[in-house]
Parts: structure tokens; sequence; C-alpha cells
């Protein structure tokens, strides 16, 4: 568990991330949410920029406060995103959703929509519209809230994992107070691990970047962690270096650092009872000055560790039935609850039931004792193992987007490759057919000659409908930053398409799991595409499955290339007497000139006609300008 230092640390650290945002809300927070969604209300003419506005307004005015509420405009925000193609919006909206579940306490969503927001904001690297600084500034708070998330579930080595990803940056734009943090979290962390030089470290390093800020409590916050290091070495002269100016910062703010006093208190008291340096009454003093403050307000971790002061304090006195009752306050009552700090406090309890005679009890501590370190070894080491593994996950993943990254230009050049070679192939087909036609000489070479002219004009459809198509997908993949294997898979599936033309074959992906199947790859490996499925989950002829998919092809691909769309739903409807076939999109339609222009003169919806109408099919278009493009293809079942 984490202890309470962290836990303050870590809500502190959680405001310091936010402050910009919140700042803006110190006042009036309310009035601005209920102007905001009276300007969505009343104002229906509303721009996307303004809309989002809004959204933003009310998403950070609720946060904590309508939880609701709080959901529902994020969830409007996100959506108005992908919509603007914001990528920083987004990433905020992320964020929003994932501090509304932290807050709750359900951690995985909270995980998720992080890591999803980390996603975002790694993909707005080389997008120009995102300067280097507000990149930054996503990280720095992914990272943070990351680390905060797994601190507060005992995840020590991914947490320190986060921390460290954050330092850069916070040391690139001189944030000192977040450096700080940062360094105490992670000596935190490494203190609960066992690891005191590591965490010795930290602390140093806290120290030094306190001291640099200024700030009076970024000074004595990494004091009072690091205290707790040289107590369990009993090094008297650096404990006393650390420990007193710590002592005189929270002494001045008693009244409002409670918590952190008492446990200041404790640390003096302890210091006074080190060897060599004893002094039993002024461990006295600080130990009931530490109890005046246990009213019930103290976290538990805080409360435990001024009550062993106390049972050491009566140890030294000889007043055993005290240091009973305060060692037994300084514990869990439930062995379940334990954590590393009980183990010291059974040690107590064995010492002072042994000096009471009662040596059952003794021997009961002491049991405790070892299966407590049995225990928490197990635990730690079988955490260390799983947080090892994702981290693992996590590099793999990290080194396979830098390898992407460097080896795009490659891909961009491997793609405009295939493509010459596609035209290459389309001209000597060209050349072929001409060359034909001007040597067709009487009725049985003209016989011959139309059998090829059909079965060219096949080949050529397919490889525009097919190889046409594929290619395309695989240019906007490389261009648009896809994953190396995801880009393999492309050329792979391109080249099997090429070998099933020529072999007269239907497209893989129809061979093994039909036609729904199918399309939901094609939606899958398109960016902002949908495939729904509606009825009768059953394989077609495999002739109407082959044309279903050349025309669901063929019409992404003109509403990728041509309507410029940004969002494609493909919906297939199974029924006893037909299946229908819909692609709908948002582009600029097809009354655009430059649209209108490729109908005309390209393959396009001429092939799709010609191809559906040996199945006694139908199309129907719904068209309208600037809005996108309904395109119902009906074949009898």
């Amino acid at each position: 568990m984490a202890n309470t230092s962290t836990l303050t640390i870590l809500l502190s650290a959680l405001l310091f991330m936010q402050s910009q945002a919140a700042d803006a809300y110190t006042d009036h927070r309310h009035a601005k949410v209920d102007s905001a969604e009276q300007v969505l209300r009343q104002r229906k003419d509303l721009t996307d920029k303004e809309r989002m506005d809004c959204y933003y307004t009310i998403v950070r005015g609720t946060l904590g406060k309508d939880t609701e509420k709080h959901e529902r405009y994020c969830r409007e925000m996100l959506a108005l995103t992908y919509k603007m193609n914001a990528l920083n919006m987004r990433e905020n909206a992320l964020y929003q959703l994932g501090l509304q579940y932290y807050g709750k306490e359900d951690y995985e969503p909270a995980e998720r929509y992080f890591l999803w927001a980390l996603a975002v904001t790694d993909s707005m690297h080389g997008d120009k519209r995102y300067a280097e600084s507000t990149i930054d500034d996503n990280l720095s708070q992914l990272y943070g809230a990351l680390g905060n998330l797994y601190n507060i579930q005992d995840k020590a080595l991914l947490a320190i994992e986060y921390y460290q990803k954050a330092l850069p940056i916070f040391e690139k734009y001189d944030w000192k107070e977040s450096q700080t943090i940062l360094h105490h979290n992670v000596a935190e962390l490494w203190l609960t691990m066992g690891n005191s030089e590591k965490a010795e470290h930290e602390y140093l390093r806290a120290i030094e970047t306190g001291t640099a800020s200024g700030d009076s409590l970024m000074m004595a916050l990494p004091r009072k962690g690091l205290s707790k290091v040289y107590l369990d070495k009993e090094d008297y002269n650096r404990l006393s270096d650390v420990l007193l100016p710590a002592y005189d910062y929270y002494h001045a703010h008693s009244d409002e650092e409670h918590n952190d006093y008492a446990e200041i208190l404790a640390s003096m008291a302890k210091r006074h009872l080190m060897k060599g340096h004893e002094d039993l009454a002024k461990a006295k003093a600080y130990v009931q000055e530490a109890l005046s403050y246990d009213n019930g307000e103290l976290m538990f971790e805080t409360r435990a560790d001024v009550h062993a002061a106390a049972a050491m304090v009566a140890m030294r006195e000889h007043n055993w039935q005290q240091a009973l009752h305060h060692a037994r306050q300084s514990v869990h009552e439930s062995d379940d609850e334990a954590t590393y700090s009980d183990v010291s406090c059974y040690e107590l309890l064995a010492q002072i039931h042994m000096e009471l005679g009662d040596k059952e009890k003794a021997v009961l501590y002491m049991n405790k004792v070892r299966e407590m370190m049995e225990r928490f070894a197990t635990e730690h080491y079988q955490s260390g193992l799983s947080q090892m593994e994702v981290l693992y996950e996590t590099k793999q993943k990290q080194e396979a987007i830098e390898q992407l990254t460097r080896e795009k230009q490659w891909y961009f050049w491997g793609g405009t490759l295939l493509a010459v070679l596609l035209l290459l192939m389309a001209l000597i087909f060209f050349l072929l057919l001409r060359s034909v036609r001007l040597t067709r000489k009487g009725a049985l070479i003209k016989a011959k000659l139309d059998g090829e002219v059909a079965e060219r004009s096949r080949i050529s459809k397919d490889l525009h409908d097919g190889l046409g198509g594929m290619l395309t997908l695989l240019k906007l993949k490389t261009e648009g930053g896809a994953p190396k294997a995801e880009v393999l898979q492309q050329i792979d599936e391109t080249a099997t398409e090429l070998r099933h033309i020529a072999h007269h074959l239907m497209p893989e992906q129809l061979l093994n799991n039909g036609l729904s199947t199918a399309l939901q790859d094609l939606a899958i490996s398109i960016p902002n595409a949908k495939f729904t499925h509606f009825g009768d989950d059953r394989r077609l002829n495999q002739d109407i499955e082959v044309v279903l998919y050349r025309c669901a092809y063929e019409l992404v691909n003109n509403a990728i290339k041509h309507a410029k769309a940004s969002h494609i739903d493909l919906q297939l409807m199974q029924e006893n007497h037909q299946v229908t076939l819909t692609v709908s999109d948002n582009g600029y339609g097809m009354k655009d000139e430059e649209s209108a222009k490729t109908e005309e003169t390209g393959m396009g919806l001429q092939s799709i006609r010609e191809r559906i109408s040996h199945y006694r099919g139908t199309m129907n278009i719904i068209d309208k300008e600037g809005q996108g493009t309904e395109i119902n293809i009906i074949l009898p079942a």
C-alpha cells in the first residue's frame, strides 16, 4: 500500500499538472458551465470551433463536480474531434475521461484512456499544426498521470518508468517544482521496495531541485522523506542535517500540515532515542505533542508511526503496559490489511510480550514477522515480474515505432515503385489490345479476338477494382505512418491478390470466412471506417461475394480519393430474398466538379453497374452536394 506521504504527494503532483486548467475556474466555475450550456441550447448556428469551445468549458468545469455531465460532454467533445481532425482536443477529452475514472478509483478504464491519449499525442509529432511545447505539455501531463495511477496501485516499477519519462521534459523547461515532486515520488517508491540506496539518491536530487526552486515546501518535503532512510541506518549526523530543517518548516505550518507535522514529531522522538544521543525527556515531549494530533484525522500510516514512537519511549521507561497499548495502535487490526511498516511494529509487540512474560504471544508476533516478510517478498516478486513483462512489451512497441519512423521513407518509395509497376502493366495491356485490334482479319480472327478483348477487359477491371484499391490503401498507410507490420501485411495481400487475378481466383479473404468477415477486415484497414452486418450470417454464392466485395472496394476507394471523405460506413444486410450493400461517406458528394469528372472518365460507377447487371442487381445513389454520398447495391440472394 502507498503510505501517507506518497498519497499526499500524488495529490500534489496531480493538482500541479492541472494547475493551468484549474486556474480559470477558481471563481464562478458553475457560472461558466451554465453559460456554455446555454449557448449550446440557444444557438443552432455554432461553428465546430465554437461548439468545441463550449464542450471544453463544460468538461473542465464539471470535473469532480458532476460526473454524469462531465462524461457526457467529454464524449461529445471526443466525437467532434474526429470531425474536425483536432488531435490536441482529442487528447484533452481522453485525458479528462481518464481523470474522471481515476477520481472514482476505477483504475482500469483510467489507464486505458491515459494510454489512448498518449497514442494521440505521439501522432501529433510531425504535424505542423502543433508546437513542440504543446506536445511536451501533453506528454508530461500524461506521463505524470500514468505514474500516479501505477503508484496508487503499488505498481512501483511501472510508476517509476513513467515518472522518469516525464523528467527530461521537466528539465527541458526548467520546471523545478515538478522535478522535485517527481524525484520525491520515485524515492518513496524505491523506499517501499526496500531499496534505501536508490531512495536516498532520489531524495537528494529532490532536495537539490527543491532548493533551486526557492519554494520552502519543496525544500522540506524530500528532507522529511530522507529522514526515514537515515533513521533506518541509525546515522545520527546526517539525520540531523535533514530532519531539523524539515521540523522548522512543518512546525511553522503545523496548523495546515497536521499529518506531516505529526510524522516529523515522531521522527524527532526516535532521533532522541538513538544510541549515544539518548534524551528521553525530549523524546517523550515530542511524542506527547504528536499524540495531541491523534484526533481521528491523521492518516493510518502516520498514526501508526506516532504510536510506534510512543511505544518505544514507554519501553525505555519500562512502562510495559503503556508500551503494549501504543504498540497495538501501530498495527492494522487485520493481517490482510497489514503493510510493510507493520513488520517493525510486530517486532515491538514481540519484545513487549517477552518482557511481560507472555512467551506464547511473543512467539506469535515473531511468527507474524516471518510470515509478513515471506508474503511481501512473494508479492513483490510476482508484481515485479508482471510489471517487467508490461515494460518489456511497451519498449518492444516503442522500438517498433522508432524503426518504422526510420524506414518510413523506404516505404514511400516502395509504394511509389508498386504504383509505377501497375501503370506499366496497364500500358502493356493497352498496347497489346491495340495491337490485336489493328491485326484483326476475318470472322474467325474477329471471334477469337472478341474473346480475348472480353478477357482482358475483365482482367483490367480486376486490376483497377482490386489492385488499384489495395495500392491506394497501401499508399495511405505508408503516408499515414502505419506500423511496419501492418504495411508489410498490406504489401503481402497485394502480391497475393495479383497472383489470384492471374489465376482467375477470388480475393483470398473471401475463401475461408466469407463476405462479412472480408468487409470487416476492409473497414479495419481504413482509418475512420466502420462496418455493420445485419440479418443472416450465411455464406452467399461465391460469385456474388466477389462482386459485392469488388464493389465495396471501388466505392471506398472513390470516397477516399475523390470525395475526400473522413468517415465511411459499410453495411451489409442479408435477407432471405436479397442482399444489400450500402456504402456511405461524409465527403464532398458527386456533384463536386472534380468527382463528376472522375465518374465520367474513370471505370468507377460504370464498372459497378456492368458487374451487378449480370446478376439482375440494381444500384441507387443518394447524393447531397457537399454533405456526402450513400450508394445502395441490391442483388437477389
